[in-house]
């Protein structure tokens, strides 16, 4: 009889112990995997960002109206966060045309509203509008573009002055600012201007990450390898983007994400910041010249620190063929042309420092 009394205050503790570890491993496994294994300090920022995107203009549509035209590419941008690309053109159905097409030198594009729901699907939540396409219909054009994405929670970044915040969650926010040489966008080529815009991102919050595009440098597969210096194409003053692209990190960008030669150039990896010299074309078949290295349509998934330090990139290579979205490529052939692209640049910039 006393021994079942002695027995009964330890029996009694230990169902309390099971019932309490047994709470514990349920909140435990409430938890979302990812919030387990990442505090605060240890988080992983995913980035998918891919160069020009131009879904088809009037009579140059898909065929199948769109529909397909992102679905190769989707697997690979959904889901992370920040899914970045240039939108070379308004998507829009007002406004009138700003540029001369009589010449043929000069092209206008103009896609359906209606197509902001394939950006919205693939995964897209923020757009550079600072690029030589995005005033092709004017104010009403341009506005009608951030008002239809707006209405699918895609942000746009491109106005002069310009910086635009994406929520991360955690206390964390990306800051975009993107840059290039044409009207209505902040100019390329006005570096100051540029650091200023850094350093105010910085000011208001500290910990944000800076992330810059910009739409500059020469066109076509002259232009591959990238020239240490300042840049024009017919006539105009495309920026020197390294001086750029490391200005702005030695004051505090995060991430640099390059586009406009239509082809892809190499990487950089400096201050253990990353820098895409250019992204080439991605989903622009439908109007937009495609034939060899134009075709080339890298997608590049970045994961960085939080304190914007560059963890692991990796390129997945598409292509595309006329009226055709990006499909996977096995032959991966843009990964391949940007290694060799970067292993060039690192070369010639190694040199550089010598003299």
């Amino acid at each position: 009889m006393n021994r079942r009394l002695k027995t009964r205050p330890i029996l009694a503790i230990l169902v309390i112990l099971g019932l309490f570890l047994t709470l514990a491993f349920l909140g435990l496994s409430a938890q979302s995997p990812k919030a387990l294994a990442q505090t605060p300090e240890s988080r992983v920022i995913t980035v998918s960002a891919v160069g020009d995107i131009m879904l088809g203009t009037e009579n140059l549509l898909p065929p199948d109206g769109g529909v397909g035209f992102l679905k190769d590419p989707e697997p690979y941008l959904v889901g992370r966060d920040l899914v970045f690309g240039n939108l070379e053109g308004p998507l829009t159905d007002q406004g009138a045309p700003t540029k001369d097409t009589s010449t043929g030198r000069s092209f206008c594009f103009r896609t359906p509203p209606a197509y902001a729901r394939f950006l919205k699907k693939a995964g897209f939540n923020i757009l550079s509008l600072a690029n030589n396409h995005a005033n092709d219909y004017g104010p009403l054009g341009r506005a009608q573009t951030v008002e239809v994405l707006k209405e699918l929670d895609i942000k746009t970044v491109g106005d002069p002055g310009q910086l635009t915040e994406v929520d991360l969650g955690g206390g964390l926010k990306a800051v975009f600012l993107a840059l290039a040489p044409n009207r209505g966008c902040q100019n390329i080529n006005d570096l100051e201007g540029a650091v200023a815009l850094v350093k105010k991102a910085l000011a208001d919050d500290p910990k944000a990450l800076v992330i810059v595009s910009f739409h500059g440098g020469a066109e076509g597969t002259a232009a591959m390898d990238m020239p240490l210096g300042p840049e024009t194409f017919m006539g105009e003053n495309r920026g020197d983007l390294r001086r750029l692209a490391t200005t702005l990190i030695d004051n505090g960008a995060s991430l640099i994400i390059g586009h406009g030669p239509h082809v892809p150039r190499g990487l950089e990896v400096y201050k253990d910041r990353l820098i895409i010299y250019s992204l080439g074309n991605f989903a622009t078949a439908a109007g937009i010249n495609v034939k060899g290295a134009t075709g080339l349509a890298p997608l590049i998934q970045v994961d960085l620190a939080p304190d914007g330090r560059l963890l692991s990139h990796k390129i997945i290579s598409f292509r595309q063929a006329q009226n055709q979205g990006p499909k996977l490529d096995a032959t991966e052939e843009a990964r391949k042309v940007m290694e060799k692209l970067s292993l060039e640049l690192t070369a010639k910039i190694n040199k550089a420092a010598k003299r």
